[in-house]
C-alpha cells in the first residue's frame, strides 16, 4: 500500500453563466409560488413531523381528489373564492378551496361511520382559493396539513387535538400560543350577533369605525372583529364578548377543554374575540399563534386554525356526526422556520463517489447502490462527467470522505479514497472499503 501524502485543496473554477430566460418569457401566476431545490429540506421535515405524529396517534392518511363536484362546496363560508368551471349545462367542478369538504366526503362514501369510533384522518395537499387581494402570507393556491376526528363529541377531541399539534410545532422548534375560545352552539351565535350588531349601531360607535368597517356594518358585522385599524380596536374592547352569550351546556364543555390543555401543560390564551365561521364551526374554536423566546407574538398571521364543527357531515347529506379538526398552513409554517433561521440536523458522514469514464460510472453505480444498503450516507452525480465539477459538489455537500474511480482503479479493483476531513489520499483496494469505512465512522455492521 502506497504512503499516505497530503492533498492540496484548488480554487474552484468560477463561470460565467448566461441568462436562461428571456424577458418575454412567461411568469408564474401572481399569488402562486414555486418551491426552491433549497427549501426542500425545510418542506420535507415539516411533512414528516406531522406524518409522524399523526402516525403515532393513530390517525389514517387519506387523498382526495383536487378537483370536487361544486356542489360539495355550496354551504362553504369560502364560496365566493372558489375557482370552477362548467362541464356541459349543468355541471360544475371546483378547485378544492379546503381539505376538510374533500375528507367529509369521503368518509360518507367510505361508509366509515359504521366502523369503530372515532375515526382519525389526516391529509396534506395544495388547496386553490381565489383572494381578490395577494397579500403576504396569503396565497392563490397554498397547501395545508389537516387532521380531523370523525364521532368524536367529547371535550377530549379538542384537547387531544391540540395536544398533536402544538407537540409538532414544538418538534420544527417553532414556539406557539394556543389561542382558544367558544362560540357555543348555534343558538348562541344568533343571540350573540343580534346584540353584537346592535351594540355597533349606536351612533356614537358607528362614528368611530374607519370606512371598511361601515361597509361590513350592513353586509356581514362580524367582520368588524377582524379589522386593526386602531379606533376599530378601541371600540372593539367595549363590545361584548360571545362567551356572555354561552348556554349553561356550552360553557360546562369549554371549560373542560380547558382543564384538559392545564393538565397538558399547553401554552393557550383564552381570546374571547377570537370568532371566525359561525354557522360553521359550533363550541370550541382555536389558531395557532407563533411566539418569541419571551412568549410575546411574533407576527400576525396564524399558522393554523381548528375547532369543532359538528354540523358539517349533517349538511352534507350525512347524519349528524360530532366532528373536530385542525388545518395548518405549510407554506407559513416552513416561512417561520426560515425566519428563525433555524437547523435543522444535517446529514454527516456524507460519502461522495465520484468517476471518471464510462466504465468507471457502471462500477461506481453498482457500488453506489452496494453502500447504500450498508447504510453509508452516500452521494454522487452520475450524470456529470468532470471531475472537477464532481469535487465542487462533493464540497457543496460537505462530504467527509470522497471515492474516485478511473480506468487505472477499475484494472486494478483498486479506489482512490480521500478523507477531507483529515487532508489526506491513497489508493486501497476495493474489498477493504467496506471495513475503511466502517473503521472511520465507528459503524458496525
Amino acid at each position: 500500500m502506497s504512503r499516505p501524502k497530503k492533498f492540496i485543496k484548488r480554487p474552484a473554477v468560477v463561470k460565467t453563466i448566461e441568462p436562461s430566460r428571456r424577458k418575454d418569457a412567461v411568469s408564474r401566476i401572481l399569488g402562486t409560488k414555486d418551491i426552491n431545490f433549497s427549501d426542500y429540506k425545510y418542506w420535507n421535515s415539516v411533512i414528516n413531523k406531522v406524518s409522524e405524529a399523526a402516525n403515532l396517534y393513530g390517525f389514517n392518511r387519506a387523498e382526495t381528489p383536487i378537483v370536487e363536484s361544486f356542489s360539495l362546496f355550496k354551504k362553504s363560508p369560502r364560496l365566493k373564492d372558489i375557482y370552477y368551471y362548467q362541464i356541459g349545462k349543468t355541471d360544475k367542478v371546483a378547485l378544492r378551496p379546503d381539505l376538510t369538504h374533500g375528507l367529509a366526503r369521503f368518509y360518507l362514501e367510505q361508509n366509515l361511520g359504521i366502523t369503530s369510533q372515532p375515526v382519525k384522518i389526516f391529509t396534506i395537499g395544495p388547496v386553490f382559493r381565489h383572494e381578490a387581494r395577494v397579500q403576504t402570507g396569503c396565497y392563490r393556491q397554498f397547501n395545508q396539513f389537516v387532521l380531523e376526528l370523525f364521532d368524536e363529541p367529547k371535550p377530549v377531541g379538542e384537547a387531544l387535538l391540540i395536544d398533536i399539534i402544538y407537540s409538532i410545532f414544538k418538534e420544527l422548534q417553532i414556539n406557539v400560543q394556543v389561542q382558544i375560545n367558544s362560540v357555543g352552539s348555534f343558538e348562541c351565535q344568533k343571540e350573540f350577533l343580534n346584540k353584537f350588531a346592535k351594540f355597533y349601531k349606536d351612533r356614537s360607535k358607528k362614528i368611530k369605525l374607519c370606512p371598511e368597517c361601515k361597509k361590513n356594518l350592513l353586509k356581514n358585522p362580524i367582520l368588524l372583529l377582524d379589522c386593526t385599524e386602531p379606533s376599530c380596536v378601541e371600540v372593539r374592547k367595549e363590545a361584548p364578548p360571545i362567551t356572555n352569550f354561552l348556554s349553561d351546556d356550552s360553557n360546562n364543555y369549554f371549560t373542560r377543554v380547558l382543564e384538559y390543555l392545564d393538565e397538558l401543560n399547553i401554552n393557550y390564551n383564552f381570546n374571547p374575540y377570537l370568532i371566525k365561521g359561525l354557522n360553521y364551526y359550533a363550541e370550541t374554536i382555536f389558531e395557532i399563534w407563533p411566539v418569541n423566546d419571551q412568549g410575546e407574538l411574533d407576527g400576525k398571521l396564524s399558522l393554523g386554525r381548528g375547532g369543532r364543527y359538528n354540523h358539517f357531515v349533517e349538511q352534507l347529506g350525512g347524519r349528524p356526526t360530532p366532528l373536530v379538526g385542525f388545518a395548518g398552513g405549510l407554506e407559513r409554517t416552513v416561512a417561520k422556520i426560515k425566519e428563525k433561521n433555524l437547523i435543522f440536523k444535517k446529514e454527516e458522514n456524507i460519502i461522495f463517489l465520484a468517476q471518471v469514464s464510462d466504465q468507471a460510472r457502471i462500477r461506481g453505480m453498482a457500488l453506489f447502490g452496494e453502500l447504500y444498503k450498508l447504510g453509508f450516507c452516500v452521494r454522487q452525480a452520475f450524470s456529470v462527467d468532470n471531475l472537477r465539477e464532481q469535487l465542487e459538489e462533493a464540497k457543496r455537500l460537505n462530504a467527509k470522505i470522497i471515492l474516485i474511480l478511473g480506468k487505472k482503479e477499475i484494472s486494478s479493483e483498486t479506489i482512490l479514497y480521500r478523507d477531507v476531513e483529515l487532508g489526506v489520499q491513497e489508493v486501497i483496494t476495493q474489498k477493504d472499503l467496506k471495513e475503511r469505512l466502517q473503521k472511520r465512522f465507528n459503524q458496525k455492521k
